[in-house]
């Protein structure tokens, strides 16, 4: 019975999808609008033991939702926190979701709490033996906390958190001492200029979206930053002319 209905359940959310595929004239806020039907019924399936199945398909339906750029442009982003909420409730171990909750959430749809309230959550599920770059999320959780909500004792707390969970590791234990200096230096000077370099840097090495790397790129200007940019494609940030040197920043985990 449980087989039977996990297989109608699937089937009316294929049909759905078909739908959209088929429809090609729907209008962006109209399938604004389909969409967030399609999530609130979503949200009120059953289980029936396929958290994962139901979790992965709708993290793929989000990145076809954020990646439709000229419907975004149209409609902007709300359902970003809605999507991403829901995987990581289905499942709180979804580690690459969470990667994308800054740059869906705090950039595009301007909630930055939001994103917090959503690491926070994977935070709570995830351990270095799960996953190893498990302090991403912290990582992640810092740099919104200090760049975006002005928040500089959250985001030492989550610096300090990060380095915790680097050390756990035998892979990225060398990047632990990089985020105990980088909350250091915020306890030093809660508007340290080499911090919001530093985490701007951060914030362009750990983008998803080319949107986020753009504005992490104009930030960096507007410290004074030179931005070099390679034949290759690749970006090489150096410190505004009135910085002391700084350590090389280890924190692509690319």
């Amino acid at each position: 019975m449980t087989a039977t209905l996990a297989a109608i359940a699937a089937v009316g959310l294929q049909s759905l999808r078909w739908q959209q595929v088929i429809d090609e004239e729907t209008e962006p806020v109209q399938e604004e609008q389909r969409l967030e039907l399609q999530l609130a019924l979503l949200e009120q399936l059953p289980s029936l033991g396929f958290d994962n199945a139901i979790a992965s398909w709708t993290f793929l339906q989000y990145l076809q939702y954020f990646g439709d750029e000229a419907a975004r442009d149209e409609t902007g982003c709300r359902l970003n926190f809605t999507y991403l909420d829901q995987v990581t409730q289905r499942d709180p171990r979804f580690f690459t979701a969470y990667t994308f909750v800054p740059g869906g959430v705090s950039y595009c749809q301007g909630e930055p709490l939001k994103t917090v309230e959503l690491l926070d959550r994977g935070l709570e599920s995830i351990t270095p033996k799960i996953e190893e770059q498990a302090f991403v999320l912290a990582l992640l959780e810092a740099l919104d906390r200090f760049l975006l909500l002005g928040d500089v004792p959250g985001a030492i707390n989550a610096y300090e958190q990060a380095a915790d969970l680097a050390a756990a590791t035998d892979s990225y234990a060398d990047f632990a001492p990089y985020y105990r200096q980088t909350a250091q230096w915020l306890r030093d000077n809660p508007d340290s200029l080499r911090a919001r370099f530093i985490g701007w840097q951060e914030v362009y090495s750990n983008a998803t979206d080319e949107s986020v790397k753009e504005r992490a790129i104009s930030e960096l200007e507007n410290l004074g930053a030179q931005v070099i940019r390679q034949d290759d494609g690749s970006v090489e940030f150096r410190p505004p002319p009135d910085m002391n040197s700084l350590p090389p920043n280890n924190s692509n985990t690319d």
